[in-house]
């Protein structure tokens, strides 16, 4: 991931296709000009997400003072997942920023190692900036990297 893969995850839509998603990115403009310009955050904790058999992204747990990063998610991902049509998901946000994706072929051990890595490591101490809103997708080669961002607008404005 480069450092414009950083991202905090307001819904993930699933496969709902590349038309559902742009309705869900347009809703979500529309919601933009209500949400902060930017939002600060810390790294509290590293964390591999995903199934715990088989995690498949690394991401660092943040503190959200406030809660704000947390009223963000669940204000807007609603009306996200009715725009797609998407199946929402259920579970309370889990404020986080994604780093990183896991192979899916990586075997047990190599995540296990990583796992204990992680744990073993303190968060970075850089606060985090989030100023924008973005829409990934999935790439075509995969094998590559598995999203890539079609769409992009500062947080606050429309």
């Amino acid at each position: 991931m480069t450092g414009d893969d950083l991202h905090v995850t307001l819904a993930f839509l699933g496969a709902c296709g590349e038309q559902a998603a742009q309705q869900a990115f347009d809703c979500a403009l529309a919601q933009a000009r209500t949400m902060p310009t930017t939002i600060d955050l810390q790294a509290r904790a590293w964390a591999l997400l995903g199934s715990s058999q088989s995690p498949s992204a690394v991401a660092l747990e943040v503190a959200d003072a406030g809660n704000e990063i947390h009223r963000l998610i669940a204000d807007h991902r609603p009306q996200l997942y009715d725009a797609a049509q998407a199946r929402p998901d259920r579970r309370p946000p889990r404020p986080h920023v994604t780093v990183a994706r896991l192979d899916r072929r990586l075997p047990t051990s190599p995540r296990q190692q990583l796992a204990h890595a992680l744990g073993q490591r303190p968060p970075p101490e850089a606060r985090l900036r989030l100023n924008a809103l973005a829409l990934f997708t999935w790439t075509e080669q995969r094998d590559e990297r598995l999203f890539r961002r079609v769409r992009f607008c500062p947080l606050g404005k429309h």
